[in-house]
């Protein structure tokens, strides 16, 4: 952590002694911009030192001062934050197409194949296909309902363990046990099997972990850590799954089994 804290402060220097003796010959030919009043940064780090264990409460009293609509710099990545109701109707209704794509994170640069997927792509005539495919292949009704059966199976599972709990008078936490059946239903829709022969429970909980998680290398690049790990084996898994489907696909038995996503997918490049 030392470490960490030697190499910022050195670069901090370095940075505000290039910036004291920078030429400014070419500042009158810059276009100045306009920006949302904010508090001013450190060289490096921004205002990311202003940011504590509960960020949004910090942007709160931030605003408190600076206004609805404010400019902070985190690191190196210019931010705008909206902290009333009716800032957030304007970038979320009335300018909706302006701010529709995903912010750039480190997290999904390989996790996604670089944002090729619905959630993190940008916002244009891919993000529209993508939207299309998911809308007339994987989630129309006719697709939906042909699920019935498993969730009717996995909500009965759930009904007999409660039934056993209450017969032997036992304490259950509801919502880890729902949270539980829903998750496996998303499995089997997606995958097409819930047991973890592919550990990919872990995977995929690691893989979400580290999408949520506050990342440095987002606001300060060179200082990115190095997460190829997680990256390599949620690639591997997905590999796994993409050759059993393929596999299955061959054995006439399986042909007669509902189709999962993947099934559909690789239908569709077949």
């Amino acid at each position: 952590m030392a470490s960490w804290i030697i190499i910022i402060i050195l670069a901090t220097a370095l940075t505000a002694v290039f910036m004291i003796f920078k030429p400014s010959q070419h500042k009158k030919h810059k276009i100045k911009q306009v920006l949302p009043p904010g508090p001013k940064g450190l060289p490096i780090l921004g205002c990311l030192h202003m940011l504590g264990d509960l960020p949004h409460q910090d942007l709160h009293k931030l605003s408190q001062k600076y206004g609805p609509i404010m400019h902070i710099r985190l690191g190196s990545v210019p931010t705008i934050v909206a902290s009333s109701s009716e800032a957030a109707e304007l970038f979320l209704k009335t300018h909706d197409l302006v701010f529709a794509s995903r912010p750039y994170i480190q997290a999904t640069k390989n996790l996604s194949y670089r944002r090729k997927e619905l959630v993190f792509t940008e916002y244009g005539s891919y993000w529209r296909d993508i939207r299309k495919l998911c809308s007339l292949e994987l989630l129309t009704n006719s697709k939906i309902e042909t699920f019935r059966p498993m969730r009717k199976e996995e909500v009965g599972k759930l009904v007999e363990v409660l039934k056993g709990a209450a017969d032997a008078r036992k304490a259950v936490c509801l919502s880890e046990m729902v949270e539980k059946v829903v998750e496996d239903m998303s499995y089997r829709m997606v995958f097409g099997c819930k047991d973890d022969r592919f550990h990919f429970r872990s995977i995929i909980s690691e893989a979400f972990e580290i999408v949520g998680a506050s990342n440095v290398g987002d606001y300060v690049p060179f200082l990115a850590p190095v997460l190829f790990g997680v990256y390599k084996k949620f690639d591997e898994f997905l590999e796994r799954l993409i050759e059993e489907h393929l596999r299955d696909a061959k054995d006439k038995q399986t042909q007669l089994i509902v189709r999962d996503f993947i099934d559909v997918m690789l239908s569709l490049i077949a």
